[in-house]
């Protein structure tokens, strides 16, 4: 019974006041496949651009009729690093492309067909080759965006040097605008003993390695002129926005920029889901990060 109740925590549906657990899941799917077809059909795009050798190592490029030097907004799914794609997230475009902003949505590889550990590094060279063409084409704004272990993923690339640097001296990381973190996970090792934690097979090192809201900070090191903003709903698992309270409070001491954001009754899901509406706080947030004139 415990066990029980200790993973109900780690499962976001089971809080929202919308639906129960079973209906909210369904219901999301079922929103997430309408609206990236209706997408699909009407915003002109460039789908499954490869960035590694994996099929599901590609991301989707929408709006590209729009101006070569629009900003973009960069977005990464969720679903427990093992399940969920790229091909539903629909919802993340069309209102940001209506405002002139080109949206990529990123796919990458799932456990256990991989290890986290890949996962992490294919993120890291999308968004290095999404940087590169962002800056080829005179783009000056780029915002990354990652939803429940998407946010996890986007965290990751705060936490190495070596990648920082790299796009630093390429003059990459001067357009990174914002990284926006939503109802993330950032400690891992309370996950180890949940039942669906079995197709992460993490191991007491990766454990180590992936829990960046852990890390021992480095005396000094600073991120400049990035905002990094940490978003929750209320109606999420209390889990989840303690995690996210904690792990915004850890980032202040190595990013100048940090915003922690609890959202009124919101859930873990319609959280994204109102990426659509023009009115929604998070959505007016990024918009204006992306069109700051």
């Amino acid at each position: 019974c415990v066990l029980k109740d200790y993973e109900r925590l780690y499962t976001p549906s089971e809080w929202s006041k919308r639906y129960n657990s079973e209906e909210l899941q369904a219901y999301f799917l079922k929103f997430c496949e309408e609206v990236t077809e209706e997408t699909r059909k009407t915003v002109k795009s460039e789908l499954n651009v490869p960035y590694g050798p994996t099929e599901r190592a590609k991301y989707d490029i929408y709006g590209v009729d729009l101006p070569k030097d629009a900003p973009i907004f960069i977005f990464i799914h969720g679903g427990y690093w093992q399940e969920f794609s790229k091909d539903l997230t629909g919802f993340s475009v069309p209102l940001f492309v209506k405002n002139k902003i080109k949206v990529i949505t990123v796919g990458y590889d799932l456990c256990p067909n991989v290890r986290l550990g890949d996962i992490v590094a294919e993120i890291k060279t999308a968004v290095a080759q999404i940087l590169k063409y962002a800056a080829d084409s005179g783009s000056k704004y780029v915002s990354i965006a990652g939803h429940s272990a998407g946010a996890h993923l986007a965290a990751c690339l705060l936490h190495d040097d070596d990648w920082i640097n790299r796009m630093t001296k390429k003059g990459y990381f001067a357009i990174l605008k914002e990284i926006i973190l939503i109802g993330g996970i950032y400690n891992l090792k309370p996950i180890a003993n949940i039942s669906f934690s079995v197709a992460l097979k993490l191991t007491d090192e990766e454990i180590e390695k992936f829990s960046i809201s852990t890390f021992d900070e480095a005396k000094g090191r600073r991120i400049t002129n990035l905002k990094v903003i940490v978003v929750v709903g209320d109606c999420d698992s209390p889990t989840f926005i303690d995690e996210s309270r904690k792990y915004a409070q850890k980032l202040i001491s190595i990013v100048d920029n940090v915003e922690y954001l609890l959202l009124q009754d919101i859930d873990h899901f319609d959280i994204v889901e109102k990426l659509l509406d023009p009115n929604y706080h998070l959505a007016k947030l990024i918009l204006k990060c992306l069109q700051p004139m």
